[in-house]
């Protein structure tokens, strides 16, 4: 069964939001912003698209004498325990040119589909979040990867989310029903904080 959302509230919330004229959100896309990167990461390691249903399994990989967990050099030099994951390089890197593995490591390595280095990689590690004012009451949160590209630097990550040629799709451009219900929560509490400066009530 797949989780559904309740949106029930929110125009509540809007119309509060609305009263208060032209907050400022940018507490709100940080915490939004946490919320869709720790959503990625967690979600791509446990095999799950967008949609929050497991990708289609990866068939060719791990060959023996796999699964081995990625090496210091496929790790862009990093620690296996490393709390906070840099971006793999763009350019010449000790874990390949632009990142890249190749074909001998890539098949031996364990890690979930498109996530053959578990969280060192790229649509992990590369993962990025922004977010912007767009006119008055208007705020967006945005997230992308970048740099994550082939040897001649040209990306490819849309290939696998739309299921181009004998690719079987799995799309991670979104965010996952678990983690919208993070992000309502995120809104709920941010508006009821707001409220309650204003009116001295909550929602």
């Amino acid at each position: 069964m797949n989780p559904t959302l309740d949106l029930s509230g929110l125009d509540r919330i809007s119309t509060g939001l609305r009263a208060l004229g032209d907050p400022d959100c940018t507490l709100l896309m940080q915490s939004w912003m946490a919320i869709m990167a720790e959503d990625n990461r967690q979600g791509i390691l446990q095999g799950l698209d967008k949609d929050g249903i497991p990708m289609v399994p990866v068939k060719y990989r791990p060959r023996p004498p796999g699964p081995l967990k990625p090496t210091k050099e496929q790790r862009g030099g990093q620690r296996a325990n490393a709390g906070k994951i840099r971006p793999l390089g763009f350019g010449p890197h000790i874990s390949g040119l632009h990142g890249n593995l190749s074909s001998a490591e890539y098949r031996l390595l364990g890690g979930p589909p498109l996530a053959p280095r578990d969280q060192f990689s790229r649509v992990i590690a590369n993962y990025e979040t922004d977010f912007a004012k767009l006119r008055e009451g208007y705020w967006q949160a945005t997230f992308f990867w970048r740099d994550v590209v082939d040897v001649k630097g040209r990306p490819f990550l849309r290939y696998h989310f739309d299921g181009a040629g004998r690719l079987p799709r799995r799309d991670l451009r979104g965010i996952r029903p678990t983690g919208m219900a993070r992000a309502m929560d995120a809104l709920r509490a941010f508006a009821s904080d707001l409220l309650r400066q204003a009116f001295g009530r909550g929602l």
